[in-house]
């Protein structure tokens, strides 16, 4: 009787323990069985890292997203039997945006081309092959328009500059500022120098801040206009390589006034004090008289020297008369 009532009680001790523990073992193969967990909860809004899953092979899948963000591409990791309709948000390995438009994960070579496009495409490269995954279309970023406001500058005989600056380098357009007036003349980065009615200049035009002068009226007391060019807009850069202009000034242009008309009035000839060395006696001493030659620096009196000349010519005189009379006579 006592070994009943101790197996009966025994039994309704079991019956009771096995009552009490079963819910825990119902939750805990509930547990077990169910798909991984994901790191993302399934309560909450996940719509902003919701879009198209594309499987890319080794257990990574793309999720591929064209809104409001632009292109992403976030890379996250799956089971390697991941199908088409399963959990996506899972760990995330990597992101590619219009930022960040290359990375590599787990060997694969991932790249975000046509960021800025409305059709980006997800390209991948693994062992060799390459495979692409175009993404949801979108919004192209908008192409700046890198032109500058135009900037109007007078430079006088009534012409105005309109002068501009874009990735091509500084602009100026010069026009006539009165109605129906049809001139113009443009000067550029390739082509800074106006022509010769005026002086029209882009000075340092491959530089980083470039000048436009000018100088329209004459006169020396006149000086030379300047004015800079505007800036770039915002978001643009030059589309060449800054290089400063080193070269000197120009020069002037040479002076068109005319030079004075030489007078026709001959120039008083100055009296040579020396370099004579002989004198030369006239009439008729000529006829065979020789006279001893004496230089006038080795004279100091010219007037002494003139009256033995002009005895000698007397005698030489006397002496002929007198031999044309005894010619006659005889």
């Amino acid at each position: 009787m006592r070994s009943a009532l101790a197996l009966r009680t025994s039994l309704v001790t079991a019956v009771a323990a096995g009552m009490l523990l079963a819910p825990a073992a119902t939750a805990a193969f509930a547990v077990t069985s169910q798909a991984p967990t994901t790191t993302f909860a399934a309560t909450g809004d996940n719509s902003r890292y919701e879009g198209q899953p594309v499987y890319i092979g080794e257990g990574l899948v793309a999720v591929l997203r064209n809104k409001a963000e632009g292109p992403e591409a976030w890379i996250r990791a799956v089971p390697k039997d991941w199908k088409q309709g399963d959990e996506y948000l899972t760990r995330v390995l990597s992101l590619l945006n219009r930022k960040q438009t290359t990375t590599t994960v787990d060997g694969h070579r991932l790249e975000l081309l046509g960021a800025t496009t409305a059709n980006p495409v997800l390209k991948v490269t693994h062992a060799g092959t390459s495979r692409s995954y175009p993404l949801p279309k979108g919004e192209a970023v908008p192409t700046p328009t890198c032109v500058s406001d135009v900037k109007e500058v007078q430079v006088g005989a009534g012409m105005i500059a309109d002068l501009t600056m874009s990735s091509k380098g500084p602009k100026a357009v010069v026009h006539g500022s009165a109605p129906g007036d049809t001139w113009s003349e443009t000067l550029d980065r390739t082509h800074p120098k106006g022509g010769d009615a005026f002086y029209l200049r882009i000075v340092n035009p491959s530089g980083a801040k470039p000048v436009f002068e000018w100088k329209t009226q004459g006169g020396e007391g006149v000086p030379v206009g300047k004015a800079s060019f505007p800036a770039l807009p915002k978001g643009c850069e030059l589309g060449y390589e800054v290089v400063e202009d080193q070269s000197p000034a120009p020069a002037p242009k040479p002076s068109t006034t005319p030079a004075t008309t030489p007078t026709a009035t001959p120039a008083t000839p100055k009296a040579q004090t020396a370099g004579q060395t002989r004198v030369v006696p006239q009439g008729p001493v000529a006829a065979g008289a020789e006279l001893p030659v004496q230089s006038v620096a080795d004279s100091d009196d010219t007037t002494t020297l003139a009256a033995g000349a002009g005895l000698v010519a007397i005698c030489a005189a006397l002496g002929a008369t007198l031999l044309r009379r005894r010619r006659n006579h005889g």
